[in-house]
């Protein structure tokens, strides 16, 4: 969630048509219906959501243990071998993602007509942002041993991402301050992210 605010304070043209998108499918908090099967058709908010956990996947990396003896490319990696996965940079790499690989496109996760600056219309999402494999995206990694509770954290963080950005607006407080991603486990801002924060009228 503050890799989503701080992505969108920096982005105020993509947080503004994020708001946009919201509030023309929940006119109010009163009108909400199906909210997770509505959220969940939202090709903008679910492109914020995606583009946010492939540029700062909340747990880096990760390790493996060889059960048996195997090759990766040319190297051969013998039975028992630790081996380490870096998940921030397979998410990153241009090879799998373009020349803007580090760049927030959250349009890449929107199947459909695109307008000359880029942007999609009458899109749909999509779950592979235009990367040629599945595992070019290892934020909840892939297989047996993949995230159990991916489906419900993606859930999560677009209803909480929907109501965040529908009643508030948000600025960085120190627009000039470098944002340093830390964590042993997860990643977060180190030392907190601050924002200033407005209330949307009307909403």
């Amino acid at each position: 969630m503050a890799w989503s605010l701080y992505l969108l304070a920096k982005n105020t043209a993509v947080q503004k048509r994020l708001r946009d998108e919201i509030h023309a499918s929940i006119p109010n908090v009163d009108a909400i219906g199906d909210l997770a099967g509505t959220l969940e058709s939202l090709p903008y908010l679910n492109g914020v959501c995606y583009e946010t956990l492939r540029i700062f996947p909340t747990v880096p990396f990760t390790r493996r243990i060889a059960v048996r003896d195997t090759r990766i490319l040319d190297q051969h990696i013998p039975s028992g071998t630790l081996l380490e996965m870096s998940i921030w940079a397979t998410n990153r790499d241009p090879k799998l993602w373009g020349n803007a690989a580090d760049q927030f496109i959250p349009e890449r996760w929107i199947d459909g007509d695109a307008n000359p600056d880029g942007s999609k219309v009458d899109g749909k999402p999509n779950n592979h942002g235009g990367a040629p494999s599945n595992y070019a995206l290892l934020t909840f990694l892939h297989g047996p041993r993949s995230c159990i509770g991916q489906g419900f954290a993606k859930a999560e963080l677009r209803v909480l991402l929907a109501a965040f950005v529908g009643a508030f607006e948000f600025e960085l407080a120190e627009p000039g301050k470098e944002i340093v991603p830390f964590g042993m486990v997860t990643m977060k801002p180190m030392g907190g992210l601050h924002l200033k924060v407005r209330k949307v009228k009307d909403w």
